[in-house]
């Protein structure tokens, strides 16, 4: 009797010290994800909230910063962002829960459901493609003046569509991979016209009310929705709200508002056949020959060796005016990663792969200053001198500027009315870059800007010289020699 009471002793016991170790084993992990995020955050290079979990089970949940600046309201569990492009997830499956009643073909052309749309186009197009961003759709934001003229007007489904979604393929369906809203945007006009019910009533109807995900929705300017964040532009001069964009324009390719808790009933319900059969789910993760994105995720493969075994990821970013958002899924171990942001475009791909690394026991690398950061610090304490000096210092010690981030610093110190400090920056691309046409662009508008006319036209006609086919070049030309 006594052996048997000693032998149920350590046994309990033995059960009481692995519970403890891995209760302090997680509390480690959720220090190393905090100490890691916050290192972002530190750095005014993230304002959201993350949550991480495994198999439903969270394992880090954290609030950063603010929900709204005005107002110093911070951010909590129950803050919705607006996710973006993570909506096109929510239309595939919308798409395949049509395709299992039978009501859509996944290779049958556009026209079978949208017979208005022009028929040159529709009829060689099909709707795998269109998801799989393999179709030669164009993408609506790139449009001339989208942001001037279109971005802040409300439209119809059918209109929006007749005046941006209706330009000739880029290329032969099938052929290649180009992102695209465009293609979203009309697969939302095909439930309508199959389902003859509104997109976002669909949503609801069919995902957020059997999930129970009462804190996401079709976002709008006139809907009064509680403890909604505010999206801003993250600037180097400091935060400012973000620019108007109307949500009938993202429509069933980016307009859905979300909490991460909601995104975590989102992620668990994916792994049963709640909402879609086994046959289904399996084509929602097959990706194109073309590029890793299958309808609606990006899948990856992740290293063997950096991991220890083999790891399936699949993961969606979404960008908006004043937001951008990430949800990363380990399928093998049922491990999600939810992170959303308030200010601008956050660094959420490094993020999410530090965060997936410290669950893994493998190094991340905490946050550091960005280049522009870097580069606007020496501009303030030593003026243009010491930012071409920095400039130079960074050149050396890493690898190359890159043109594009040199050329979003010029256009950040012209929006600051620093003419003489944006000029420099563009004279250093220029430099670095010359074959560029772009940085010769923008040094010309700089240039026009100062009113240094002799210059600005030197500028734009390298810049036409490089890019016979610039028509910003072009009509800058024509303005300048008018005024001379």
């Amino acid at each position: 009797m006594k052996t048997t009471v000693c032998r149920l002793y350590f046994a309990l016991l033995t059960i009481v010290l692995l519970s403890t170790t891995q209760v302090v084993k997680a509390n480690s992990v959720a220090k190393e994800m905090d100490n890691f995020v916050s290192s972002f955050h530190q750095l005014k290079q993230f304002n959201g909230n993350v949550l991480v979990a495994k198999q439903g089970n969270v394992i880090f949940e954290k609030s950063y910063g603010h929900a709204n600046f005005e107002w110093e309201i911070k951010n909590t569990a129950e803050t919705k962002f607006r996710i973006g492009s993570i909506t096109k997830q929510f239309t595939a499956l919308l798409i395949l829960q049509l395709v299992q009643q039978g009501k859509i073909q996944l290779d049958a052309p556009l026209s079978t459901y949208l017979p208005d749309y022009r028929q040159d186009i529709g009829n060689k197009i099909t709707i795998r493609q269109i998801l799989n961003h393999t179709s030669g759709l164009d993408n609506y934001t790139r449009a001339k003046d989208f942001r001037s003229h279109y971005s802040r007007n409300p439209y119809t489904v059918n209109e929006f569509i007749t005046l941006l979604c209706s330009e000739d393929l880029l290329f032969e369906p099938g052929s290649q991979f180009r992102y695209s809203n465009s293609g979203y945007f009309i697969l939302g006009a095909v439930i309508e016209a199959v389902t003859h019910k509104r997109y976002q009533d669909i949503l609801q109807e069919r995902i957020l009310t059997p999930l129970n995900m009462n804190d996401t929705g079709y976002d709008s300017h006139t809907k009064v929705i509680s403890q909604r964040a505010s999206g801003y532009s993250n600037n180097l001069d400091g935060y400012k709200n973000a620019d108007y964009l109307d949500m009938s324009i993202p429509y069933a390719a980016g307009s859905m508002y979300s909490t991460a808790r909601d995104l975590l009933k989102w992620d668990q319900a994916l792994y049963t056949n709640t909402l879609l059969n086994e046959k289904l789910k399996s084509h929602m993760y097959k990706v194109s020959e073309q590029r890793n994105y299958a309808l609606g995720w990006e899948v990856n493969q992740l290293k063997v060796n950096q991991y220890g075994k083999p790891l399936t990821q699949t993961q969606h970013g979404g960008g908006i005016d004043g937001f951008n958002a990430f949800i990363s899924r380990i399928i093998e171990d049922q491990l999600v990663i939810i992170i959303l942001n308030n200010t601008g475009g956050a660094p959420l791909t490094p993020m999410t792969k530090g965060l997936t690394n410290i669950f893994y026991g493998t190094p991340s690398e905490l946050a550091t200053e960005n280049m522009d950061s870097l580069l606007y610090r020496a501009f303030q304490t030593g003026g243009i001198s010491a930012l071409k000096r920095k400039y130079n210092q960074l050149n050396k010690q890493q690898a190359p500027l890159r043109e594009r981030s040199i050329n979003y610093l010029g256009y950040e110190f012209m929006a600051m009315k620093q003419l003489d400090a944006a000029i420099a920056v563009f004279e250093l691309n220029a430099a670095k870059y010359p074959e560029s046409s772009n940085a010769f662009d923008s040094l010309g508008e700089a240039y026009l800007t100062a009113k240094q006319y002799t210059l600005a036209l030197q500028s734009y006609q390298q810049a036409l010289k490089l890019n016979p086919t610039s028509e910003s070049a072009q009509q800058a030309i024509t303005q300048l020699k008018a005024i001379k």
